[in-house]
Formats: structure tokens, sequence, C-alpha cells
């Protein structure tokens, strides 16, 4: 019995082995394995990536509390326009697997945007650039604001590099925004910052 289920492991490590050598060669580099696309260098000077969010820009300062200055760089030189995601993963709602609070999004951004200042205003910026409506419905910044008691929760800042603009409108719902992202993004960065409320 040992002796064959080490036969049936063998056999499928090589089945793996086989499959991996078997991939096309416009989605492997030469010494194999997956070619990913560059990673986009995030920074918030206020906060370290992994660190504690500031009460300036959370709900502890109001509902109306200011985004954080966020910087970038790193995406590759043909890039059209930027999509800034800011979520809660931690929450649990309605029981999905992949439903979570959305805080921020804001899309369209320039490709030749290195970041954005604190304090981003609501609706439609100057620079064609369009905030989605946040989990309250409003097309802003909503700060962090975990119940309290239930821990740090980490929050994700995400920012995608495209290959083209999306000229959605603002009341894109974000499922539809990611849907329409999807075959375009050609970079990815991620930075967290963590936030509670005793």
């Amino acid at each position: 019995m040992r002796y064959t289920k080490t036969l049936v492991t063998a056999a499928a490590l090589f089945a793996m082995v086989a499959v991996t050598g078997a991939q096309p060669k416009g989605g492997a580099r030469k010494g194999g394995g997956i070619q990913l696309p560059p990673m986009i260098h995030i920074q918030i000077a206020d906060f370290a990536d992994g660190g504690m969010i500031p009460a300036k820009y959370t709900c502890a300062a109001g509902q109306n509390s200011p985004s954080p200055a966020i910087s970038w760089s790193g995406a590759p030189a043909n890039t059209q326009s930027y999509v800034l995601i800011l979520h809660d993963p931690d929450p649990v709602l309605n029981g999905s697997a992949t439903n979570d609070v959305l805080h921020w999004a804001i899309f369209d951004i320039p490709g030749d945007a290195k970041g954005l200042p604190e304090g981003v205003k609501a609706g439609d910026q100057p620079d064609g650039a369009k905030n989605l409506n946040n989990i309250t419905g409003m097309p802003s910044y909503l700060g962090p604001c975990p119940p309290a008691g239930h821990g740090d929760h980490h929050y994700t800042f995400e920012v995608y590099a495209l290959s083209a603009k999306l000229g959605l409108p603002a009341s894109t719902p974000r499922a539809d925004l990611l849907n329409a992202m999807n075959g375009k993004v050609i970079a990815k960065g991620v930075y967290i910052g963590m936030f509670g409320q005793k």
C-alpha cells in the first residue's frame, strides 16, 4: 500500500513538472516560471507600510477626515492611467467571500501622475480622475472606522497602472470597475495601514 502511494505521488509530481515545462513561451521567462509585471512602489509619508494609520485620517477625526498624501513610482512607461482602491478586507459582509468594505476608489488618474495630495476632494477631479461611490454611497474617501473592540483592521491601498483610461461614469459599481480593468493592468502595488478602536 505504501509503495502504491509512493508511486502515485511520484507520478503526480512528474505530471506537474511536465505541465509546467509545457507552458507557452509568452507566459514564461527564460529560466522557467511566470514573468510577472513590475511592482509599483507606494509611499505614504505619515505611516509606514504595515504601520498604524494616524487618527487624523480616520473616523476618530470625524466623518470628513482627509485622505493621506500618497506617492508612487516604478510603473511602466506605457502607463495611461492609474486606479487607487482602498478597502478593508477584514469584515465579513453578508457571508460573502469576495465582498468587503470599500473605503475609496478613484480611477482614470492620469498616467503621468506620481501620486495624490492629502485631502482629495469628493467627486470628479480637475485632471479627469473620478471617485467611485464608497460603501456609504458617496464618491469620496471614507476614513477607516472599524467597530470598537473589533481589533486592528488591515486597510489595504492598491495602486494599479493601466494600459488605457477606462472612461467609465463615476456611478459605476465596484465590480464593474474591476471587470473593466481586466486585461489592462500592467503593474500593481499594495500598501497596508492598520487601525482599530477600543
